[in-house]
């Protein structure tokens, strides 16, 4: 009785061992999981063709044109609301229009204005126009704080019809310094003048 049970165990370990042995070696060393991470690297190293390196060169310098391009910006100052002609960032302000609802004056800033004689508190005039639409405003020279070779013409005068007048129709704001005229497109102005309208007339 002994003998055949043993004879028994050992045929069943022979049975196991032979139904480990047909499992396939995949089945018993899974290779590890890809990562989706490791996939996309992978996609990320591969070599980009000549045509591909150069529309992602046109593409990063593109970026960075937009990035040091002047357009119209919509903001405040501190509390006012203002309009100004800069860096999408704010940064580098050529002209500056801030309303003052409660008063309704309106101050208009052009920086950096070469110097040519005039130093900070010396009068000046800065006249804006587009077509017939013509604003002119009396200034004071400003210290910019940039360029001491240059300075900022500051001045105050009511909200009008003529202010609004400026951005109405044209491509072009004309600005006149002493010393300097230059053209500021309105391209990038779109629907930024109505909502400065509507600010400087306390939303009316």
């Amino acid at each position: 009785m002994r003998r055949a049970l043993r004879r028994s165990l050992s045929i069943m370990s022979i049975g196991l061992g032979m139904a480990f042995a047909a499992l396939p070696a995949l089945a018993l060393n899974p290779p590890p999981p890809v990562a989706d991470g490791a996939v996309q690297l992978a996609a990320a190293k591969r070599k980009l063709s000549p045509k591909e390196r150069a529309a992602e060169a046109a593409r990063k310098k593109n970026e960075a044109q937009a990035k040091l391009a002047h357009v119209w910006v919509l903001g405040r100052d501190n509390s006012r609301p203002a309009l100004m002609f800069s860096r999408m960032n704010g940064d580098d302000v050529r002209l500056s229009l801030s309303c003052q609802p409660d008063t309704g004056l309106v101050r208009i800033i052009v920086f950096d204005v070469p110097a040519k004689g005039m130093k900070t508190g010396d009068g000046g005039r800065v006249r804006l126009s587009n077509g017939p639409a013509r604003l002119e405003v009396a200034a004071t020279a400003l210290p910019n704080e940039k360029n001491a070779r240059a300075v900022d013409l500051g001045g105050i005068t009511r909200v009008s019809p003529r202010l609004f007048a400026l951005f109405e129709t044209g491509e072009t704001i004309v600005v006149e310094v002493p010393g300097r005229t230059t053209g500021i497109p309105l391209k990038s102005l779109g629907p930024k003048k109505e909502a400065f309208k509507r600010a400087c007339l306390g939303g009316r």
